[in-house]
């Protein structure tokens, strides 16, 4: 059953009133379920879902995977679902009316992590510290020996502005024609695409020279990784008309233009036990600074009237 904002809201008052939680609602149900994107494993499942399961008394069960396949478990009624969160906002439009709004809360920048035991280590170290000009990097990657790995532009949002960050530091770099897909291959190459939730381990276990990654999953994993400016990361707003010159084509047709990447959040079916797990992650930002997201003001998507009250103007 879908809910109104105020029937949410409501709801989430009388929770409030029942348990006499001051720092969120609780639910009175035993259990959430969470899915979501990968890259977001540490900090959900070691960070926010067991502080918000010892606040509230409420199980958490959080679900990884990446966004665009949870997507369609999730339409699917394949896995539970109160509360889904997403690389972007793109994937949760997807879920139609299950979930018509979604509420962008944070940022992570896009860099690239490297195993320090490489045979490219020492240059890449250089590029990290300074020593060498960013615009060395790209041939270092295009060089045949070189094992970059990506996950796959098809499923997963990182995926896709990792493949747009090279074709846009062909553009701003001047690199020579054919950059792109000297260093990439094919959207979907079999040599560098990885699942969300292995090529990290890849990386750590030598099988690779570097990834992409965002910048808390890096420092959770004690990666040493190489920033990448904001024309190229996908996490400065004021560089969202330059992100927008560089596109992929995944199966299908669908043509995903670059943009921002948020973290966002959904409350599926109106989800009473969602609203109430929402609500404390928008309450505690802390967690996620402290991982090294960017908190931004919270962003709006979609049917933004159907947002629960008690979600709305938090800052």
């Amino acid at each position: 059953m879908k809910l109104t904002a105020g029937a949410g809201a409501t709801m989430v008052a009388a929770a409030l009133l029942l348990t006499g939680c001051g720092s969120g609602p609780k639910s009175s149900a035993s259990v959430v379920n969470v899915p979501y994107a990968a890259s977001l494993a540490y900090i959900m499942d070691q960070q926010v879902g067991p502080a918000y399961q010892k606040a509230s008394h409420v199980t958490y069960e959080g679900r990884a995977g990446t966004s665009l396949s949870l997507v369609h478990l999730i339409d699917a009624n394949s896995i539970p679902a109160d509360v889904f969160l997403s690389i972007g906002a793109g994937p949760i439009k997807d879920l139609g009316r299950k979930a018509p709004w979604a509420i962008g809360f944070a940022s992570a920048p896009l860099v690239l992590a490297y195993n320090p035991k490489s045979p490219y280590a020492a240059e890449l170290q250089a590029i990290a510290r300074g020593e060498r000009p960013f615009r060395d990097l790209f041939p270092i990657l295009a060089q045949p020996g070189f094992k970059l790995g990506r996950t796959n532009p098809n499923t997963d949002p990182q995926g896709q502005a990792f493949y747009m960050m090279v074709e846009l530091a062909q553009k701003l770099y001047g690199l020579p024609v054919g950059s792109t897909r000297k260093i990439l291959g094919p959207l979907d190459n079999p040599r560098e695409v990885y699942s969300e939730t292995g090529i990290l381990t890849e990386l750590q276990a030598g099988n690779l020279d570097a990834t992409s990654a965002f910048l808390p999953e890096a420092k959770e994993h004690h990666l040493p990784y190489i920033v990448l400016p904001p024309s190229l990361n996908f996490a400065d707003p004021a560089d969202a008309a330059f992100y927008d010159q560089a596109s992929v084509r995944i199966t299908g047709g669908q043509v995903i233009r670059g943009a921002p990447i948020t973290i966002d959040l959904t409350v599926v079916n109106g989800s009473p036990a969602g609203i109430r797990f929402a609500h404390y992650v928008l309450t505690h930002p802390h967690y996620w600074r402290e991982d090294g997201y960017t908190v931004i003001t919270p962003l709006y998507a979609g049917h933004v009237a159907s947002i629960p009250n008690a979600l709305r103007n938090i800052r």
